[in-house]
């Protein structure tokens, strides 16, 4: 039986405005994308908790598959002719570190709609840790977001409506500007933003959106473990926290690091294209060090 994860290679067009310009990009995102294989970097994570930086380490996968908007679930198979299918942008953004004698499990997924602009329409997180684990699923709608989360712990578990426009998970796929020429097109500007699961969940905070203003500057050069990149660099308030994501200036526009005032910080360590859910074997396991993060773990 083939592993679930399988994303469906496809090259399919779709409506765009007509300009020459935009008919380019989007041939080269379906080129670049539909190839059947995803994108894999790994960086060095510094993750504050408890009062104390903990270090540990990230993966960003980005991949297409095929979606259904009224289920919010992939689909098992795809119908071209279903205006109900289309093939969304996921990313799945995973962060491992440990807090004394146990650690801590969390990812987060977020479907974009490549066809419109690369609006979310579902975001999912999970996070797991010895004291047990929490689920937070939110999907996107006309009037705003459905969140609904499960905890163990009492009184926050938790539904409602939240109306935002944007989500700060999909941000790490929108400053990409992978239709747009590269970073520096969007998130720009005053906006209304649902501070990320992860933040929420750490700070144990309602989901409650939240005003912001994004600024890009750059481009400038960093420096991290996986080398020397043109970058421009995305900011914005979460919070009371300063925040920036450092974006590949060349294609295809990688995630090369981030940082917040509060410590958190992320450097890239290594990146791949690959068919990763076809790389189970205990020997696969070598192709962790191409993406800098440790080749032998327990469950990360």
């Amino acid at each position: 039986m083939l592993a679930r994860c399988i994303p469906i290679a496809l090259a399919l067009t779709f409506t765009l405005p007509a300009t020459a310009a935009a008919d380019a990009d989007a041939d080269a995102f379906w080129s670049h994308w539909s190839d059947g294989r995803a994108e894999l970097s790994g960086y060095h994570l510094i993750q504050p908790r408890y009062g104390e930086p903990r270090e540990g380490h990230a993966v960003l996968v980005f991949v297409t598959e095929p979606f259904s908007r009224s289920k919010a679930v992939k689909v098992d198979r795809y119908d071209r002719s279903n205006p109900d299918h289309f093939t969304a942008l996921k990313l799945n953004h995973a962060r491992y570190f440990q807090t004394g004698v146990y650690p801590y499990s969390l990812m987060t997924s977020v479907f974009v709609d490549p066809a419109k602009g690369f609006a979310p329409v579902k975001a999912s997180f999970s996070g797991q840790e010895w004291c047990g684990h929490v689920y937070e699923e939110a999907i996107v709608g006309s009037g705003g977001v459905d969140v609904q989360i499960h905890s163990y712990f009492e009184g926050e578990t938790d539904r409602r409506a939240v109306p935002v426009a944007m989500l700060e998970d999909a941000v790490f796929i929108t400053a990409r500007g992978l239709m747009s020429g590269g970073p520096g097109a969007a998130p720009t500007g005053p906006a209304e933003l649902l501070p990320s699961a992860l933040f929420r969940r750490l700070k144990h905070r309602p989901a409650a959106p939240m005003k912001t203003t994004f600024a890009w500057s750059g481009p400038t050069t960093a420096t991290v473990p996986a080398g020397r990149f043109a970058v421009r660099t995305l900011s914005w308030d979460r919070a009371g926290t300063q925040c920036a994501l450092d974006v590949e200036v060349a294609p295809p526009h990688r995630i090369i690091g981030w940082r917040c005032a509060d410590g958190e910080k992320a450097a890239l360590t290594g990146s791949m294209r690959s068919p990763y859910w076809r790389q189970n074997g205990n020997r696969d396991a070598q192709l962790r060090a191409k993406l800098g993060i440790p080749v032998s773990t327990t469950g990360q």
